[in-house]
């Protein structure tokens, strides 16, 4: 529990990302045991299965937090979930340091994962909206190349259509471009996940009052989904569509989308 927390906001993470599912998947993997376990030398074969981890329930990763709390070593505060845990940096920064490169990347990963099972579909809570979007950015501080390992984590695209859904749509230009940069650098210039960022850019440029760059900027995607997914590809037919939308908002006659292929 501490080292997911290690990985996340010092000045408050909401308890429900500690406690959802992928968190306590994580814990029981690292489940320490309570008593001596007496080893049972088996013959092993290829393709033999381990036994599942044990799961963990709500109430025992809730246990966890007031343990540590008890401990000092977090500071846990159940009437205020959105920022229901809260950790000193220093404490932070001695937890990093045990993990080695491995379990940094795959905690990040399954932080990553917390947050995003924390998320809730219609943001109507705006203090936790805002608890997960800062614990998202201080977890891309401590490990962002984890996040792009073997792909864009999905928490990170969500950022994004948050900022924008809450019309913050210049924080999320910001966000997709560098989205954009990174994923590009570590996945490759036609991978899935640059030319969805690529496509949220297009998107986000038209929102913030540039039909016309938006419209350029689909015009430059379209050839590469065609290229990468296919003309008929959903994505590529979103875009189009889009392409349609922006051309018509500066101004210029709509046309065949397929000349333009």
């Amino acid at each position: 529990m501490l080292h997911l927390a290690s990985l996340l906001d010092a000045n408050g993470i909401p308890q429900d990302v500690l406690t959802s599912q992928p968190a306590r998947d994580h814990l029981a993997q690292h489940r320490t045991a309570s008593a001596p376990v007496r080893v049972v030398r088996r013959k092993w074969w290829p393709g033999r299965r381990r036994r599942p981890a044990a799961p963990i329930t709500p109430e025992e990763a809730f246990a966890a937090l007031r343990a540590l709390d008890r401990l000092s070593l977090i500071e846990h505060r159940p009437s205020t979930p959105p920022q229901g845990v809260r950790v000193h940096q220093l404490i932070q920064r001695a937890t990093r340091d045990t993990l080695t490169s491995g379990q940094h990347n795959q905690y990040a990963r399954a932080a990553g994962d917390a947050l995003l099972a924390a998320w809730p579909e219609v943001e109507r809570d705006t203090a936790l909206v805002q608890a997960l979007r800062a614990n998202t950015d201080a977890l891309t501080r401590h490990d962002e190349d984890a996040l792009y390992r073997p792909d864009a984590h999905g928490v990170l695209h969500g950022l994004g259509r948050s900022l924008g859904g809450s019309g913050q749509v210049s924080a999320a230009t910001a966000h997709f471009q560098r989205l954009m940069a990174t994923a590009t650098r570590l996945l490759g210039p036609d991978h899935r996940d640059v030319l969805a960022s690529r496509h949220n850019l297009a998107r986000s440029r038209g929102e913030t009052g540039d039909p016309a760059g938006a419209a350029a900027a689909y015009t430059e995607l379209l050839p590469d989904l065609v290229r990468v997914l296919g003309k008929d590809a959903p994505h590529t037919l979103a875009a189009s569509n889009d392409l349609a939308y922006w051309r018509e908002q500066t101004g210029e006659a709509a046309v065949d989308q397929s000349t333009d292929w």
